[in-house]
C-alpha cells in the first residue's frame, strides 16, 4: 500500500498536480489611473461598493443624476468632471420631464439620458482623446483597439489646457510609429509614396486628393506622415461609426466589443447614421451596464 501511495504521488507530481490545500481568494485593488476611482475584486469576482450620500445611510445607484453625469466624465473622457460642466449637465437632467425616457425614443430627445451621454462622444474633446487612438489603430494596424490598450492611449492624450494637450498628441504620434506591431508593418525605409500606399491599402480608404497629400508631406518624418493620413477627411469619416461603437463598450461596459454584438449595433448605426439613440439605450439600459456593473 505505501509503495502504490509513492506511485501515485510520483505520477501526480509529474504533472503538475499540487496535493497543497487551494488558498483563498484575495482582495485586490485595481487602479488604471490614480486620478480616477479604483476597482475592488475578490480573487477574479468585481466587487461593488456600496456608496451612500454623505452622513445618511441614503445609496448612490446609477439612476441619481450626479452619479450618472460623473460616470460620463470618467468613462468617455478619462478624467474626473470640472465643476462648471458637471452643474450644467446635472442641471440639464433635473430639468428633464422624464431624465429616463425608458419608453420614448423622440419626446425626449434634448434633455435625456441618452441625449446627454451621446454629447460626451460627440464632444470635441472625445474626438481629440478617443477618435485620436482609435483611428491609430483601424487606420494603420486594420484592427480594433483592445480595451487594456485604449484607455491608457487615452490617458496619455489627455491634458489640462489645449497646449498641453497638443504636446501629448505629437508625443504619442512619435512613438506609435516605433511600437513594435507598427514597424513591422511598415519599415523605417519606406518612402513617402510606398508608405501612403501602403496605409491606403491596409485602412481601405484612398484619399481623394493624394497628389497633394504627397506634396504637402514631403520630406516630413514617418510619424507626421502618418498623423496627417490619420487625420484626414477620409479616414475621420470612414471609421467614426464604428468607433462609436467600440466606445459603447470600452466606455459603458469597460470590455471588449463581442464580435456578434459590434456587428449589430454597426448595422443599426450605419442604417441610422443621424440617430444613435436606439444604440444608446440599449447600452445604457442594459443589465449588464445598469445591474452588473453598479
Amino acid at each position: 500500500m505505501r509503495k502504490l501511495s509513492i506511485a501515485l504521488l510520483t505520477l501526480l507530481l509529474a504533472y503538475g498536480i499540487s496535493l497543497a490545500q487551494p488558498t483563498a481568494p484575495t482582495l485586490r485593488i485595481v487602479t488604471e489611473d490614480p486620478n480616477l476611482p479604483s476597482e475592488l475584486f475578490y480573487g477574479d469576482i468585481k466587487v461593488k461598493p456600496l456608496r451612500l450620500r454623505p452622513g445618511t445611510n441614503t445609496p448612490i445607484t446609477i439612476n441619481d443624476h450626479d452619479f450618472f453625469v460623473q460616470q460620463q466624465y470618467i468613462d468617455f473622457l478619462d478624467r474626473q468632471p470640472e465643476a462648471g460642466g458637471f452643474a450644467a449637465w446635472k442641471k440639464v437632467l433635473d430639468d428633464c420631464q422624464n431624465a429616463f425616457a425608458h419608453h420614448s425614443e423622440v419626446q425626449f430627445a434634448q434633455c435625456d439620458r441618452i441625449a446627454v451621454s451621446a454629447s460626451f462622444f460627440l464632444s470635441d474633446e472625445f474626438r481629440a482623446k478617443g477618435y485620436f487612438v482609435y483611428r491609430y489603430y483601424r487606420a494603420t494596424l486594420d484592427r480594433l483597439p483592445k480595451y487594456a490598450e485604449i484607455k491608457p492611449d487615452m490617458r496619455a492624450v489627455t491634458g489640462l489646457t489645449g497646449d498641453e494637450r497638443i504636446a501629448k498628441q505629437n508625443a504619442f504620434a512619435d512613438a506609435w510609429v516605433t511600437r513594435s506591431e507598427f514597424a513591422q508593418k511598415y519599415p523605417a525605409s519606406l518612402g513617402t509614396a510606398d508608405l501612403v500606399n501602403q496605409l491606403e491599402a491596409t485602412s481601405k480608404v484612398t484619399l481623394a486628393n493624394k497628389a497633394q497629400f504627397l506634396i504637402d508631406n514631403a520630406g516630413k518624418t514617418q510619424a507626421q506622415i502618418v498623423r496627417a493620413f490619420v487625420e484626414s477627411h477620409e479616414v475621420t469619416a470612414r471609421f467614426y461609426n464604428e468607433a462609436f461603437v467600440a466606445m459603447q463598450y470600452f466606455g459603458y461596459l469597460r470590455r471588449d466589443p463581442d464580435a456578434d454584438g459590434f456587428a449589430a449595433w454597426l448595422r443599426v448605426l450605419d442604417a441610422n447614421p443621424a440617430d444613435a439613440r436606439v444604440m444608446i439605450w440599449g447600452f445604457i439600459y442594459s443589465t449588464e451596464y445598469t445591474k452588473n456593473r453598479f
